[in-house]
């Protein structure tokens, strides 16, 4: 038994520790390690005897009771939160026992002790705290038991018991201890013990003084975190946006701080106020922002060097976005309308866009002139007018409809449209079936385009086998305003466009891509057609922004095994520097395992990328089991940090963890995206057991019988499909999958957009191999694996219904399947409290198949007879 002991000595009172160390599943186990902070002396308040408007006097227990600091990650030698004592690890002498600190006999003294306990497992464990004064108990920074009572002389201490459910990760267990004397002979004793009441256990605690830990759920949901970066006009200021939630309930805050890039001093936050739609004014050190004062909407500038600000519009209802001028003399609005639906419940449905709820709204532009700040509108109609850009002089807008048209894909045409604003004339430079963006170039004679290849009638396609690209691989084009002409500038590069930027300072062209699983930012050689890669500090690129005059870029993204970052980027000398790393204490005492990249050839010859996370502290002379993870939609998995499906938080929890990229994937050239054109998951499906087959051949420190495979969306299809041609996955998990084809094309919001690209010309009347034998449905009878289906029950863009047919055909085939639906969530869960919780669930079903480790997976789906 681990006791602490108080003994009189000449006038003072010594703390000693008796320790133990011998552990039983079934006994009450001693917990040896410790730190210790105090004792520290504490006085009671005056008037403490008196009533207080309750009636109440003030107790010694109160003194415990008031005391309200957090105890955040102790560390030995680190100063307790607030106070000049520090942490410190007990030493235990010959005897077991260890000396504490001296304290005066009659005085009121705060002790405390802290310990982690590393789990490797789901465990239930008790812990014991027996006392003859106050305490309380904290697990996790929640008080879990406590004492406020004190024993007479000689008489049995007081305990307290807890019965504990602790996920695997770091759990914190501190006491807190208050001792008061009145009587020299009274012994102060602390006994802390602990019994494991999991019946199987594959791992025991472990007891330890380190605040090092792996990845866990609280490091993938809260703290604060990059959301967006900007950079003024002049390049003198950039704005960081953060956002931050707070456990238990999710409670959130956006704001944002300019700082100024000479001195990183922060001279303006919004986080006490509530702003929207920020952004820079040009030519000004000064911002925009809508706020609402006094029941009303406002659009208001502020100059960030006096801080004056100026209501520039009492904005409508329904105002939506805004883009200012070059020149900052004006900017463009706009503001939408919307038709209502009959109330009668009982209404016909204008084409499948209109069941979308937000199809029947409509916007269109307005000008806002400073000088006087009148407003101008400057569309009307039926069709949403959408602002693409103003030209540098300011004399013209470029702006856009989309028409819907059902004859052939992608069901939409695009109108391009240049509008002279001194006269209203407007001249239509495209209209054509694959629209994309556009920007103007710096003398206004140009536009940079991006979007599908084959756009301006297959100007961008570059294919050498396949016939129909992949219109998600995003190209960029030169477009001549006055000739017409068209120069594709991407057909040989082959990272997919995300965005692009025709910079005005040094008129060189800036490409934003997906480049296989990095994304990055290249400069654009028009003189010879070649591309610069920029030596950014990230694998992945977020978010980034360019000053109007001078050299300045600014960017966040993060890394593989790294949060979010921020730079500040001169482009003229290559230069750049952190300005934020919010991240970093949160993730200080945070361990990952090393990652490495795993490419293979596939039967075809195709280099098929992939990379592998491994645990902390992995060791090679083991056994581990496998999780296999790979793209949803086309997108490539990036190396990205953090998101929906966590690789760091997969490999923390035990688990060595591939993602590959297979067939079909962006951001590896034309040809490569092109395979995932009416394929559905034949070429995919291949190389996942393929690669996962010589996976498991080469890594020999992998359990082959506990190998598992994870996908969302189309990965989630993948997942069901992967189980109806191979049997080597011995769990599986598919989120918001597709389980038919047809189902999924007719009844989800854009079902027949996605097919338009992945099912090309393809429908279910005219390629039935395609839509019955590719569809896991109408394959269910092969499917063996143990599969976790979950799907929140609202999703528009996978309908909640090809889960349960799926659930629906496998329970009736008398298979291994669970279905857990997420009331209220659309296609992603976002809801805090629930999003923890189906992450939690992804991680208890592989712990039940994958580890042979049942408690978790049955704490939180117990077993019904209904």
């Amino acid at each position: 038994m681990k006791r602490i002991f108080v003994f009189l000595v000449a006038g003072f009172m010594f703390t000693t520790l008796h320790a133990a160390s011998t552990q039983s599943d079934t006994l009450e186990n001693i917990i040896e390690n410790w730190l210790t902070a105090g004792p520290v002396q504490v006085k009671m308040p005056v008037f403490a005897n008196q009533n207080n408007l309750h009636g109440k006097k003030f107790t010694v227990a109160d003194l415990l009771k008031f005391e309200d600091k957090k105890v955040k990650q102790p560390k030995v030698g680190k100063t307790f939160e607030g106070e000049a004592v520090r942490w410190q690890k007990t030493a235990v002498d010959k005897n077991g026992d260890m000396i504490v600190g001296a304290v005066k006999a009659t005085e009121y003294y705060l002790f405390r002790q802290a310990t982690y306990i590393h789990l490797a497992q789901f465990l239930k464990i008790e812990i014991k705290v027996k006392s003859n004064f106050y305490f309380e108990l904290y697990v996790d920074g929640k008080k879990e038991a406590s004492n406020y009572s004190k024993t007479a002389t000689g008489k049995e201490p007081i305990s307290k018991t807890i019965s504990l459910k602790l996920e695997k990760g770091r759990h914190l267990l501190f006491i807190k201890a208050l001792y008061h004397n009145d009587s020299s002979k009274v012994r102060w004793e602390i006994e802390t013990t602990y019994k494991i009441l999991t019946k199987k256990i594959q791992t025991p605690p472990v007891f330890n003084l380190s605040p090092e830990t792996s990845m866990d759920i609280n490091h993938l949901m809260n703290g604060k975190r990059l959301s967006g970066v900007s950079v003024s006009s002049t390049g003198a200021y950039y704005l960081l946006r953060y956002s931050e939630f707070f456990p238990p309930n999710g409670k959130n805050e956006s704001w944002s701080e300019i700082v100024n890039a000479a001195n990183n001093k922060v001279v303006f936050s919004s986080r006490y106020a509530s702003l929207g739609n920020i952004q820079w004014i040009p030519q000004r050190n000064a911002i925009s922002y809508t706020t609402k004062r006094g029941g009303k909407n406002y659009l208001i500038s502020l100059n960030i060097n006096s801080h004056i600000e100026k209501i520039i519009l009492q904005t409508p209802k329904e105002f939506n976005t805004y883009t200012w001028s070059t020149d900052g003399s004006f900017l463009i609005y706009n503001v939408s309308d919307k038709l209502k639906r009959d109330k009668s419940g009982v209404y016909k449905i204008e084409g499948m866009p209109d069941r979308w709820p937000w199809y029947r709204s409509r916007s269109q532009l307005f000008l806002l002139r400073m000088d006087n700040l009148t407003s101008t509108r400057l569309t009307w109609g039926y069709l949403t007018n959408s602002l693409q850009d103003i030209s540098p002089d300011g004399r013209h807008i470029l702006f856009s409809q989309s028409i819907p048209q059902y004859s052939e894909r992608p069901y939409y045409k695009q109108v391009m449209m240049q509008m002279n604003l001194a006269t209203m004339k407007i001249d239509t430079l495209w209209e054509q079936n694959f629209g994309g963006n556009a920007t103007y170039s710096p003398d206004g004679k140009k536009l940079l385009v991006t979007g599908s290849a084959a756009m301006f009638n297959g100007a961008g396609v570059n294919l050498k086998k396949a016939k129909i690209p992949n219109d998600f691989d995003v190209q960029a084009y030169i477009y001549d305003i006055k000739s017409g002409k068209v120069h594709s500038i991407t057909g040989n590069f082959n990272p997919s466009v995300i965005d692009a930027h025709w910079n005005t300072e040094d008129k060189t062209i800036y490409i934003y891509a997906e480049d296989r699983t990095y994304r990055n930012i290249w400069r654009y050689r028009s003189s010879n057609g070649s591309f610069e890669a920029l030596q950014v500090k990230t694998d992945v690129v977020n978010n980034l922004d360019f000053s109007h005059t001078g050299h300045t870029m600014v960017y966040y993204g993060s890394s593989i095994t790294y949060p979010a970052v921020a730079y500040i980027f001169n482009l003229q000398t290559g230069r750049q520097k952190l300005i934020a790393d919010p991240e970093k204490a949160f993730f200080k005492n945070v361990q990952f395992g090393k990652t490495e990249d795993w490419d293979f050839k596939n039967k075809k010859g195709l280099t098929i990328v992939g990379r592998i996370y491994y645990p902390p502290g992995f060791d090679i002379t083991k056994k581990y089991p496998l999780i296999v993870y790979y793209y949803g939609g086309t997108s490539p998995t990036s190396r990205n940090f953090g998101g929906r499906y966590p690789k760091n938080l997969f490999a923390a929890a035990g688990y060595v963890v591939y993602v590959l990229q297979p067939s079909g994937a962006t951001g590896f050239g034309q040809d490569f995206s092109a395979l995932h054109v009416n394929k559905w998951g034949e070429d995919n499906a291949n190389d996942i057991i393929e690669g996962t087959k010589k996976f498991l051949k080469i890594h020999s420190f992998i359990n082959k019988d506990a190998v598992g495979c994870l996908g969302a969306s189309y990965g989630g299809y993948m997942t069901m499909f992967l189980q109806t041609k191979t049997d080597i996955f011995s769990a599986a998990v598919a989120h918001a999958g597709i389980s038919s084809i047809s189902s999924y094309w007719g009844q989800g919001y854009w079902g027949y957009l996605y097919s338009a690209v992945a099912s090309a010309n393809s429908f279910p009347w005219n390629n039935r191999k395609l839509y019955v034998d590719h569809s896991p449905l109408f394959n269910a009878e092969k499917i063996n694996t143990p599969l976790l289906l979950l799907h929140g029950t609202a999703d528009t863009n996978v309908p909640t219904g090809e889960s349960i047919q799926l659930y629906t055909a496998l329970k009736l085939l008398g298979k291994t399947v669970a279905l857990v639906e997420i009331k209220g969530q659309n296609h992603h869960i976002v809801d805090y409290k629930k999003r923890i919780r189906w992450q939690k669930t992804i991680l208890a079903w592989f712990d039940k198949y994958l580890k042979s480790q049942n408690e978790w997976w049955n704490e939180l789906y117990p077993k019904k007879d209904l």
